[in-house]
């Protein structure tokens, strides 16, 4: 068993005693001790309790102490042996740990490398300029989003509690973990839904394979819901949008032509979505189900509760395949991308900056919202990935691995799409490779999958591609639930000998939740949820950085970061936590406030008034977490006639390895829980407490 005296640990800890903390000792739970052993007083060597005690007036009594016949007086109250709080509490339940490091490095790339990467960010470079969206992306991510990602694995790690329960260090701020819960439960729902789009292309794309005519359904129009507008081979060109221009035959003026679609688009918004044309009706009005997406979106949850059913000890082996794969499948579709006609002109628009677009505030807005997507901060999922790791796992090491490799897969994801996209630029005879994609969703779910039909062996190139997408949603799943089935386990920790069952209450629930998502009107529910955590998520990594950096302070957390991994951090990490991070993100959030517009799908079909207000509501019920939470510790804080404790770590807050508690407990107290005892009763019998034999 590893050794944590502390005095002789490298002088680590006792360096890290002798620093002065400005919060109060670590110390165990007070009701944890019997209530005369938690009065003693380590310093004096003496024990109040004693000398409290009145003389007693009546002659002791003498009695056997049992085998060997000694007697001792029965009048004395000797108190049975303290129970271990630490001991206790590990035993009460099992929070449980990785399996190995490597399980949470692929945890960690699996969450931070996933449908953000590949689904998100290439759509919002490809809508904001390429080059113009990289550079405030990457300028954002070195003084914010590395920080930042170092930050909660290392808090994580040191204190072992959930994104909730990590506000002990700092009660006035306890309100960010429930924005975390609540931003984590809103992304959950809806990432199921993407799992859900592409179950349906992968059962669709074996098709092919059954014909035997090695083709994908959007191929052609033979599928149910085309219309007579689905036009396979677009010879003009004119703009490729909503409306589509087509010559019926070789030789009709361009006056005769009709508006048409590709079949990649009818697919999916006909077909796969079923999609009501004019928005968002009445509330309450969802326009009905098509059994296909409902049933892809319940398989998708069984797989998530399978692989979630035993917590991290199910779902660490699972990563090893999940956060793996796609890398194979994304650098097969690299090379078979760049090598497409056409390839260039779409490498040049993404790496070509348009400086004039720095100049909007809403590229700077949407490259700061797509990095704490891109890599899961302020979600929670970090947080609780490091409260599974080993006390000395060196997660400064770890953070600077995924945070770098997220960005690399983010620029590999867009050289595959602006790849594609240059390729049906050459194809389509299109002047404008900004004329050649549809918005949003299109990019992952028409794109792709139009460039993958024009390829041999299209059904296998489709389930290869939409199996690496599930398996993205996945991972990312993984920890948006876990995050809120760590928070219920940290609270009600009996619970965690129901995990099965928990899980399954929590995995059912999402489901209905998400139902709606997979009506015909669920494109819109969709884009509502995904729309509205951007905001939030600003304001809640705000006072996530406030909280630790100025309420708990920078210099206690450099201190716990100290004990943890030997070294203080260095000056980078210390001005982008303190300065730079809260005084950009103030930047953003203050100037995004002037750019507001009203809600619009697609950007040209706006929302109803009353979903204009659910907006609106998912924004601020997250965000406003924060000041009532606020509110509530300081009013409990002041009928107890404690508020000044409010910004003041409670005596729960500390390191979460029990070993290294105990070493600093026992450290700071100057004496062993043993030495404690003994001097009691040596007290109680007229010693000397000084007089205990073992140190």
């Amino acid at each position: 068993m590893r050794n944590y005296n502390v005095s002789s640990q490298d002088g680590v800890y006792g360096s890290y005693l002798n620093y002065g903390y400005n919060y109060p000792t670590y110390h165990y739970p007070r009701n944890s001790y019997h209530s005369e052993m938690s009065e003693y007083d380590p310093k004096n060597q003496t024990y109040p309790s004693a000398a409290s005690h009145p003389p007693h007036h009546h002659p002791p009594k003498e009695v056997s102490n049992g085998k060997n016949g000694h007697k001792r007086d029965s009048s004395v109250h000797h108190p049975p042996a303290p129970v271990d709080p630490i001991e206790e509490e590990e035993e009460e339940y099992d929070r449980g740990h990785w399996g190995s490091k490597a399980e949470f490095l692929l945890s960690c790339i699996g969450y931070s490398v996933g449908l953000g990467n590949v689904w998100r960010f290439p759509y919002l470079a490809y809508k904001n300029g390429g080059a113009a969206f990289l550079i405030p992306y990457f300028i954002l991510l070195m003084l914010v989003g590395k920080p930042l990602y170092y930050l909660e694995t290392a808090m994580g790690q040191f204190s072992r509690s959930s994104c909730v329960k990590m506000w002990n260090c700092a009660p006035i701020a306890k309100g960010v973990g429930f924005g975390m819960l609540l931003l984590s439960l809103i992304i959950g729902i809806y990432y199921n839904v993407i799992m859900a789009y592409s179950l349906v292309y992968i059962g669709a794309s074996f098709q092919g394979l059954i014909d035997g005519n090695n083709s994908v359904p959007w191929a052609n129009c033979n599928f149910p819901g085309a219309t007579e507008n689905c036009t396979v081979t677009a010879l003009s060109n004119e703009t490729f949008g909503r409306k589509r221009c087509r010559l019926g035959a070789i030789g009709l003026n361009l006056s005769e032509c009709t508006y048409a679609e590709r079949p990649s688009v009818q697919y999916w918004e006909r077909y796969v979505l079923n999609l009501t044309e004019g928005g968002l009706g009445e509330p309450g009005d969802i326009g009905g189900f098509d059994y296909h997406l409902p049933v892809a979106l319940f398989a998708s949850w069984v797989i998530v509760f399978l692989c979630l059913m035993k917590g991290v000890k199910s779902s660490g082996k699972v990563v090893y395949f999940t956060a793996t794969f796609p890398y194979l499948i994304l650098i097969a579709l690299l090379i078979r991308g760049v090598l497409l006609e056409g390839a260039v002109d779409g490498l040049k628009y993404l790496f070509i900056p348009r400086f004039e677009e720095l100049a909007k505030i809403t590229v700077w807005k949407e490259a700061a919202e797509q990095m704490f997507f891109s890599l899961g901060i302020s979600w929670g999922g970090l947080l609780m990935f490091g409260s599974y790791n080993k006390f000395y796992n060196k997660v400064n090491i770890d953070a600077a691995i995924v945070s770098t490799l997220d960005f690399l897969t983010s620029i590999i994801s867009s050289v595959v799409v602006f790849s594609v996209l240059g390729n049906l630029k050459f194809r389509l005879k299109m002047d404008d490779i900004k004329d050649v994609a549809e918005k949003g969703n299109g990019l992952a779910f028409v794109v792709y999958p139009e460039a993958l039909s024009q390829i041999g062996y299209s059904w296998l190139w489709a389930i290869l591609f939409f199996f690496m997408l599930f398996l993205l949603g996945l991972d990312s799943e993984f920890a948006f639930l876990e995050t809120i089935l760590t928070a219920i386990y940290d609270g009600y920790p009996k619970l965690r000998k129901h995990k099965v069952l928990v899980t399954l209450i929590a995995c059912v629930s999402c489901f209905l939740m998400g139902l709606p998502c997979t009506s015909r009107s669920g494109p819109y529910i969709f884009e509502l949820l995904n729309s509205s955590v951007g905001y939030a998520v600003l304001w809640v990594s705000l006072w996530e950085i406030i909280g630790f950096m100025w309420i708990y302070g920078h210099k206690n957390v450099c201190r716990d970061f100290k004990l943890m991994l030997k070294s203080s951090p260095g000056i980078y990490w210390k001005i982008t936590w303190v300065v730079i991070s809260p005084l950009v993100l103030i930047f953003i959030i203050v100037a995004s406030i002037f750019e507001i517009e009203s809600l619009k799908y697609d950007g040209d079909i706006p929302y109803p008034p009353w979903a204009q207000w659910v907006y609106w509501a998912l924004v601020i019920i997250p965000a406003v977490q924060i000041p009532l939470w606020a509110l509530i510790t300081s009013i409990y804080y002041l009928f107890k006639r404690k508020l000044h404790r409010v910004i003041k770590p409670t005596p729960q807050w500390g390191p979460g390895d029990k070993d290294v508690r105990r070493a600093i407990i026992d450290q700071q107290n100057g004496i062993v829980r043993a030495r404690a005892r003994y001097a009691y009763d040596n007290q109680m019998m007229g010693g000397s407490p000084s007089s205990y034999p073992y140190t």
